[in-house]
């Protein structure tokens, strides 16, 4: 796979998927036997839907801005911030503040067209800060 193709694969995942609600893409951009590491518990493209479907669903208002993509022939990570106002907090610090990571780097092993693994990191500083609240 080329670069270009890695980068299309993510850039589709975060501008329309996430970005447009197209989960209905999804099928088309993973292997069979995916590995997202968000959903153990499931494989594939019913892996990647709940994964965004989730998302998207716990932020009525999300919006996506892609701040870097980068790629090789076999990988892909974007580096992205999303805004909205989630129904839930991904956490509560001790004092009872929502914590909500808003910079995310998302990790695609892509082999044959296809997202063969998928991680998503988070920005510590963004967390910890919102911890300290």
């Amino acid at each position: 796979m080329s670069q270009e193709a890695c980068r299309s694969i993510m850039s589709t995942y975060l501008e329309e998927v996430l970005g447009q609600r197209r989960f209905d893409l999804i099928p088309g951009i993973v292997a069979e036997d995916l590995i997202d590491h968000t959903q153990p518990h499931l494989r594939g493209a019913e892996a990647l839907v709940a994964h965004a479907r989730g998302f998207c669903d716990n932020t009525p208002d999300l919006r996506i801005e892609v701040l870097r993509i980068i790629a090789t022939d076999e990988t892909a990570l974007g580096i992205w911030r999303w805004h909205g106002d989630p129904e839930r907090p991904s956490a509560v610090s001790n004092s009872g503040a929502p914590v909500v990571p808003r910079l995310i780097a998302s990790l695609f092993d892509i082999s044959n067209g296809k997202i063969t693994e998928y991680r998503a990191f988070v920005d510590a500083v963004d967390v910890f800060t919102q911890l300290a609240r």
